[in-house]
């Protein structure tokens, strides 16, 4: 592990305990009391520049499993900037962070973040937070509870995809109702947690949250802050116990405090008497994923090896976790298919005989593994032994009408296999199965120019294991598409809920001709790429739409952006950087990165027959997380799962998962692309 250290204009004034400085010592390769000291700066004032030098700790990847965003509130940083927590979360292996109204954005400047902030400093923050590969969901917002700006600080929560913690005065006590804050989170889709601060604010005791929240929509839900709540001689387990069965635990400022009553103080997580075991069981029985926020108000000085601890106690509990789950699943006799087997393509090979037996030779999405076994209706825990050193690679496994999608963990070498979790598959008719399995994007290996591309082969094969189990299902059916409810989001007459990209200078490529958005012109070349976008974001959806293209030759070129953003490039304020369904001549239905990657993702998997670019062609968008699909007149033509989402791609950073939907029409020859009967579904 590498070694961190923070300098900065503040005395720490920690007095360390001598189990943790031996930790310390250890960790530095050092031997003696005085060494550590000294390299803390305990022994005087720190001196200036802030520095961040490596990793103190690995995050909470087994929490991320189970679906649980842990992450810092700012408030534990607050001698430091907000850009300077940032990195000290990052420090600690975590990618999440909460914000704070008030909060010194940066060293260089003394600009605050709230609600009145320009879009210049709201753009900065995001652009940190995109390089750092931390991401900021949620922000604590002092509020008077007279409801006097609040849609400004609705809108700007908005703009930076946050949702509201706050703790304002209660209707009963002269503050606005409820239903007033109901109705604003509603109208821009932010969702708002009521949190409790000692017994002299507003939701000090949890009967108050209840109150507040029962019966509400989902844009109002309930904070638990384990230590106010535990100095207020509440025990949290039970707290949770009841926002759980309300349905409205949102969120958690998490630690940990030595004792119920108001002398308790906060210590490393696991050290108290929290409860933290049984408080996350019971949110794992109950699929319950709040953002888990930690905070620190003992020691603001030298908070890291408190979240050091923290942060591996958490870990370390929900590795415990996942493996009870994996025992729980194995409620029937497990079914092993072995390579030996299995029906492979004919370009494929079996090496070894038996139950050592592998499958090679796995390069394309043309190739397919499959078995045949009989199954009794119901859900299977499916996992899968194998192979391959290298990262990104990804299949799809279905079976009798479901599908599930898995990107694999690298393993060591070719030569070191090991078991992971596909998901658990729906098997609804039972009887003789066909279990197949697809490749459906390559993993990243290095070219000639040290550059990280998708050419690496898909992993050898050893079994899959099938173990019955009760636990809900994780795959989807096969057939999807046809359980689309969209919504249009073009009228046909003009342009309601969509603006220039670049304002009026992008505007004026677009016009509305026979119901549908035409982009270009035939009588003019153009100069830069142009987009017209959506007025709002969106994050997982099914988008449909139809498109035909008017050229000259077949040189035109188009596409339509999703989750995307403007560029923040001042010469380049025409462009977006994101995701885009590309739409050219000789790659149909393929997926591009816009501005950021450069590059064709995934594979192409199927191509329509019969294309023909100037008819209306069908394209549909399906974005789920990390995974996005791309159907071409009714042909699946690319299944991408996105590596980068919690690790950042170098020199880019963690990859965005929400953003504006654009259309566009490509710089070059004179062209007309033609869009029209745009529909929407936002997907859960």
């Amino acid at each position: 592990m590498n070694v961190f250290f923070l300098n900065r204009s503040v005395a720490l004034k920690t007095k360390l305990s001598s189990r943790l400085l031996t930790v310390l010592m250890l960790c530095m390769g050092i031997d003696s009391y005085a060494q550590v000291a000294e390299n803390l700066n305990l022994n005087g004032v720190v001196q200036p520049p802030y520095n961040c030098y490596g990793r103190l700790a690995d995050g909470c990847p087994n929490a991320e499993k189970l679906g649980w965003k842990v992450g810092i509130q700012f408030y534990s940083f607050h001698k430091y900037t907000f850009f300077e927590a940032i990195d000290l979360t990052r420090a600690l292996g975590l990618h999440y962070i909460e914000a704070t109204v008030g909060a010194r954005i940066c060293l260089e400047d003394e600009q605050r973040i709230h609600a009145g902030m320009s879009q210049e400093w709201m753009n900065r923050i995001k652009q940190k937070l995109v390089k750092s590969g931390v991401k900021c969901e949620s922000v604590y917002y002092g509020m008077d509870g007279n409801g006097e700006g609040f849609e400004d600080i609705v809108r700007f929560c908005k703009e930076m995809g946050w949702m509201i913690v706050t703790d304002p005065r209660r209707a009963k006590d002269g503050g606005k109702p409820v239903s007033y804050y109901e109705d604003i989170l509603k109208k821009y889709g932010v969702k708002m947690v009521f949190t409790n601060h000692p017994k002299s604010a507003a939701y000090w005791n949890p009967d108050f949250t209840v109150e507040d929240t029962k019966g509400y929509g989902p844009y109002i839900g309930a904070s638990i802050d384990i230590g106010h709540y535990m100095r207020g001689g509440f025990e949290p387990y039970d707290i949770v116990k009841r926002y759980v069965e309300i349905g409205k635990m949102y969120h958690f400022h998490m630690r940990d405090v030595s004792e119920v009553g108001p002398h308790g103080l906060d210590v490393p997580c696991g050290e108290g008497k929290a409860r933290l075991p049984e408080i996350f069981q019971t949110l794992n029985d109950q699929n319950i994923q709040p953002l888990m926020i930690l905070e620190y108000e003992h020691d603001f000085d030298n908070p890291m090896p408190y979240f050091i601890q923290s942060v591996n106690y958490i870990n370390n509990m929900c590795g415990d976790i996942i493996r009870s789950n994996e025992k729980k699943a194995q409620l029937g006799d497990s079914i092993r298919l072995d390579a030996d087997k299995a029906c492979i393509s004919d370009d494929m090979r079996l090496e070894g005989s038996g139950a050592d037996a592998t499958i090679q030779g796995w390069s394309n999405p043309n190739q397919i593994i499959s078995w045949t076994t009989n199954l009794t209706p119901g859900n299977y825990h499916v996992f899968v032994r194998y192979a391959q050193p290298c990262e990104g690679s990804a299949m799809t496994l279905d079976a009798d009408g479901q599908e599930l999608a898995t990107l694999f963990s690298p393993t060591f070498t070719k030569y070191d296999y090991q078991m992971s979790e596909v998901g658990i598959i729906k098997i609804p008719q039972g009887g003789n199965v066909t279990i197949s399995l697809r490749g459906i994007q390559n993993g990243m290996k290095r070219d000639k120019d040290g550059k990280l591309k998708a050419q690496g082969a898909f992993p050898d094969v050893h079994y899959l294991l099938l173990v019955p189990t009760s636990m809900p299902s994780t795959s989807q059916p096969v057939d999807i598409l046809k359980y689309f409810k969209g919504i249009s989001i073009f009228n046909g007459k003009d342009f309601e809920g969509w603006e220039g990209n670049d304002g009026e200078n992008s505007m004026r490529h677009f016009r509305i001709e026979k119901h549908s958005i035409v982009g270009g012109v035939m009588d003019r070349d153009l100069k830069n790429n142009q987009f017209i976008r959506t007025s709002r974001k969106y994050k997982n959806f099914e988008l449909r739409l139809k498109y035909k293209i008017n050229a000259t030759d077949e040189n035109y070129n188009g596409g339509i952006q999703f989750r995307s953003i403007p560029s923040p490039d001042p010469n380049r304020s025409f462009e977006m950087v994101g995701y885009q369904a590309d739409i050219v001549s000789w790659k149909r239905g393929a997926l591009y990165d816009e501005e950021r990657r450069q590059d064709f993702l995934g594979l192409q998997l199927e191509s329509p027959v019969d294309y023909k670019a100037d008819e209306w062609n069908d394209y549909i968008i399906r974005c789920e997380g990390p995974r996005i699909r791309i159907w071409l007149n009714g042909v699946k033509t690319t299944d991408y799962i996105e590596p980068y989402v919690q690790e950042p791609f170098e020199n880019i950073g963690t990859i965005v998962q929400e953003g504006y939907i654009a259309l566009q029409i490509h710089a070059g020859k004179a062209s007309e692309v033609w869009y029209k009967e745009i529909e929407i579904e936002e997907l859960k």
